[in-house]
């Protein structure tokens, strides 16, 4: 590889804008965004005039054959993560992945209209295994640095519930963790053919890594090996389905939800003892509520990523702040209000992506790798089967090394 990491990026949308305003205030390695590939052509251009990339390639494949790309970055929808990472894989470059890393969409063959409402669970676990297994086969034959985009991670607020339980020398006894706001306006969040899941696997992905990142952590500070996740207790529900919610007008929430649910609650046993009870939710309104808490034997530590206080706001009408941007999933500027003075780094994703390039340039695997990536996934659909079987799911077996 040369000295540069030559990035390029597949996709045209929200998540590729929001990596290349992240990749604008990396400071690190020598490393360059050199190509852009987007489904709509026009939408790749005007990315790529916006923030100086010079090339808008034809398309995925063209992108990821080209030699003068090392890193592949995708910010697709998620059932064409495995697709690209693969091909990605076979040529070897180096893969970037949002999150989540892949999951169910519907059995081979199965039409666009294809619901998951009566469609066995297992099955769906089952699949992501197969798929879990030839990803981790494939990115290692290969010998390319996989990057998983959780930015949890890397949020300040969570480094430093890290650091705190570090100098603490706390035995971390329990996790408490949320990602919650009033529902996606994206028409493809609402059908699992396209989105793979509802809230669980959309929102709850963030806490169950940060969760995970965290007990990783104490493991390899105790031990030199990260304590791994044993065993899933889920519940799963539709509450925009309330029949009195239902009646009701105007409505605030998002609704529409097809074959997917808007909330649930995972239990997560660690194999050291310990558990992490996590939630998510398209139902809750105020704005976007992501924290998570580490309750230790010798500290406790919340690490508040929205809201938080730093800075703090009034106004009787939204309007007279209609030009100046809030925080993410607000539903009115009206009354007290917390503004995010840099929402990108205090979500962590300048950090994620500075990392990833220099986990490429040094040759090392990134703090956000494949194994997170593929732990994640697993607990989501063993979260499922959990669900719709009323039991707890031993996930040991499954268990990528």
């Amino acid at each position: 590889m040369s000295k540069t990491v030559r990035i390029g990026i597949v996709g045209a949308g929200f998540s590729a804008h929001f990596h290349l305003a992240s990749y604008r205030k990396i400071r690190g390695p020598s490393f360059e965004v050199v190509g852009i590939a987007g489904r709509d052509r026009s939408k790749a251009e005007a990315l790529a005039a916006q923030y100086g990339v010079a090339r808008v390639l034809d398309d995925a494949d063209a992108l990821i054959a080209d030699p003068d790309i090392d890193v592949v970055d995708l910010c697709v929808p998620n059932h064409l993560h495995v697709p690209l990472i693969m091909k990605a894989a076979a040529q070897g470059k180096h893969i970037i992945c949002e999150k989540p890393l892949g999951g169910f969409f519907g059995p081979e063959g199965a039409p666009a209209d294809w619901s998951a409402q009566d469609f066995p669970r297992q099955a769906m676990f089952d699949g992501v295994v197969e798929q879990l297994n030839a990803v981790g086969k494939a990115v290692r034959a290969a010998g390319v640095t996989f990057c998983y985009a959780e930015n949890w991670v890397y949020a300040p607020p969570i480094a430093k519930l890290n650091r705190l339980m570090a100098a603490s020398g706390s035995t971390i006894l329990r996790i408490e963790g949320e990602e919650s706001h009033s529902g996606s306006h994206a028409d493809y969040s609402r059908q699992w053919r396209q989105a793979g899941g509802g809230s669980l696997l959309r929102l709850c992905v963030h806490p169950i890594g940060g969760a995970l990142h965290v007990k990783y952590e104490e493991g390899r500070r105790r031990n030199g090996r990260p304590i791994r996740p044993v065993s899933v207790t889920c519940q799963v529900a539709r509450l925009t389905d309330i029949p009195s919610f239902q009646t009701e007008e105007p409505k605030h929430i998002a609704t529409g939800w097809k074959d997917v649910e808007d909330f649930a609650a995972i239990l997560i046993d660690f194999e050291d003892g310990s558990v992490a009870q996590l939630t998510s939710t398209d139902t809750r309104l105020g704005g976007i509520r992501n924290f998570l808490s580490a309750y230790g034997s010798r500290a406790v530590a919340t690490a508040n990523i929205n809201p938080n206080t730093a800075c703090q706001a009034y106004t009787p009408d939204g309007a007279y702040f209609e030009s100046e941007y809030i925080v993410e999933k607000t539903e009115t500027k009206a009354g007290w209000s917390f503004p995010a003075p840099d929402e990108d780094m205090i979500t962590g994703y300048p950090a994620e992506l500075e990392d990833f390039v220099m986990a490429i340039a040094e040759g090392r695997a990134p703090k956000s790798d494949l194994m997170m990536a593929q732990d994640v996934l697993l607990l989501v659909y063993a979260g499922y089967l959990s669900a719709a079987e009323r039991r707890t799911v031993d996930i040991r077996p499954f268990l990528q090394t």
